[in-house]
């Protein structure tokens, strides 16, 4: 019963986060038609000043929500975890407001001199309003993912996605013609207003799922100092790697400039990368983001019964799949690379950054998972130490490699990235769930399937034409189906002995 649960809310999960994810994408090529990479740019300047101090208001109560409630729910302690809800909601709400008025006064300083573009200001005092319904929001969303209802989830942020599309095109007649920074801002009012809606809709499910746990609630004990060890390391860790990354994203028009762009096309390079090529990249990874997310109170429920059998197979499954699925995609981009930049923005040149890309996708998908699993099996201060090591060498190599090589520098450092924060945080969750993970059958079979496949299909199949919809959605299909009858073969290849495993101290 159990098990038919978390698949059915994976399933559903997957479906509806999938419509959000690509009403996202739609969107994101929408409005780069119509601000162009510049104005992506600059948007994303005024929105990493935003996540973090959404980072800062908020981080690190989803996962201790679900972890509360799912601790005091396996007691049977009800009214507990009402409290624990209500306690962490209050205090959210006060520390995000208290963010959002320091983010309204001081956004002139922080446009003008932090980000060196002025253009920005109106942006930040829009995103400001939103920080105190997008951290209950947070609270909530950790409640029900803890009462395996991750489906209101994502209700909750397809109704935020489709506030945010209608807000902006309702807008965008009037605020585009008044240049950049209005442009930008009529983007952002429509990321605020969305937060306003989307809270009093998680609101009114909460508010109607607690009537069948009864609406009175009992203190927890040691509530405070439970809260605190779990999201404090996450908070910590959140607030550090979005304060290094914010610096990063500021960093990367600065040394692109330094490099000798000027200062107009050091901002579309920048919103090129990190707000057209990178968003189609990571788009796929919607299909493992349920698992990322159900993960957590699984893992945290098995680790309170003590049941480590359990813990070791889920993570095995949860990593072969992840792993396999990833492999498909990279290889996927990288072949048909050009053609799908050429599908989605019409511009080439973006085919360039999806392809050279590509082959970090398996790392970063993988990360994703493995993070969601260390946090269910209580490794918060291992994900601490591991996120200050990536951002703290990302800011390093984003100083010093931009100025001298300029848009090969911005992809070394996804690299490095990639490989140091995937490696440690995979060989600590290999370490404490016992994982055997089969080199052949997990990594090298898929790779050698996936290449195969892009080459075969690249040499039969013509390349992008105008009026190539069909074609490239065809060029994805066969792929995807050539590579997963290949490796749902190779499972009887690593039956006869080709596999190599790395187990934890032998």
């Amino acid at each position: 019963m159990k098990k038919e649960i978390f698949v059915k809310n994976a399933l559903l999960l997957t479906a509806i986060t999938l419509i959000t994810r690509s009403l996202g994408v739609f969107f994101r090529i929408y409005i780069s038609g119509k601000i162009g990479a510049e104005g992506i740019g600059l948007m994303g300047l005024a929105m990493t000043v935003y996540s973090f101090s959404a980072t800062f208001a908020a981080s690190g109560i989803t996962l201790t929500v679900t972890r509360l409630v799912t601790d005091t729910l396996a007691k049977d302690n009800k009214a507990g975890a009402l409290f624990a809800v209500k306690r962490c909601v209050a205090f959210s709400v006060i520390m995000s407001a208290a963010v959002g008025v320091c983010l309204f006064i001081f956004s002139n300083e922080i446009g003008t001199y932090f980000l060196k573009d002025s253009r920005s200001v109106l942006s930040l005092k829009v995103l400001s309003a939103s920080l105190p319904f997008m951290a209950a929001s947070s609270c909530l969303r950790g409640y029900f993912f803890a009462r395996r209802q991750a489906v209101k989830t994502a209700l909750e942020q397809l109704l935020e996605q489709v506030c945010e599309i209608g807000v902006f095109m309702t807008v965008s007649l009037r605020f585009i013609p008044m240049g950049l920074e209005y442009a930008c801002c009529g983007v952002v009012l429509g990321t605020t207003l969305a937060e306003f809606f989307s809270f009093f809709f998680s609101l009114a499910l909460y508010l109607h799922d607690v009537k069948r746990l009864g609406r009175k609630s009992e203190k927890v004990p040691s509530f405070a100092k439970k809260a605190l060890a779990i999201g404090t390391p996450v908070t910590l860790s959140s607030c550090l790697r979005s304060g290094l990354s914010m610096a990063e994203n500021v960093l990367i028009p600065y040394g692109l400039k330094k490099y000798g762009a000027n200062s107009s096309t050091a901002l579309k390079e920048y919103g090129k990368i990190t707000g057209m090529a990178m968003p189609v990249l990571i788009f796929p990874n919607v299909f493992l983001y349920s698992f990322a997310m159900l993960m957590i109170p699984e893992m945290s429920e098995a680790k309170i019964a003590g049941n480590n059998r359990t813990i070791s197979r889920m993570a095995q499954r949860v990593m072969r799949f992840s792993l396999v699925f990833s492999i498909c995609v990279a290889t996927m981009f990288l072949f048909f690379g050009d053609d799908i930049a050429m599908l989605i923005y019409g511009d080439k040149s973006l085919g360039f950054f999806i392809k050279v890309l590509s082959p970090i996708i398996p790392l970063l998908y993988l990360d994703n998972v493995v993070d969601g699993m260390l946090k269910g099996l209580n490794e918060q201060l291992h994900y601490l130490i591991y996120n200050i090591i990536d951002s703290v060498t990302r800011v390093i190599l984003t100083f010093t490699l931009l100025p001298l090589m300029g848009t090969k520098g911005v992809i070394i450092v996804c690299y490095v990235s990639a490989i140091l924060n995937s490696g440690l945080s995979t060989l600590r969750l290999i370490k404490v769930a016992h994982i055997d993970m089969k080199i052949f059958s997990w990594i090298i079979f898929p790779v050698i399937t996936g290449i195969s496949s892009g080459l075969i299909i690249n040499a039969i199949l013509p390349r992008y034409s105008e009026n190539s919809l069909f074609l490239v959605i065809t060029k994805c299909i066969v792929f995807i189906f050539i590579f997963t009858a290949a490796v749902y073969l190779s499972n009887k290849v690593s039956d006869n002995g080709f596999n190599k495993k790395i187990t934890n101290g032998q």
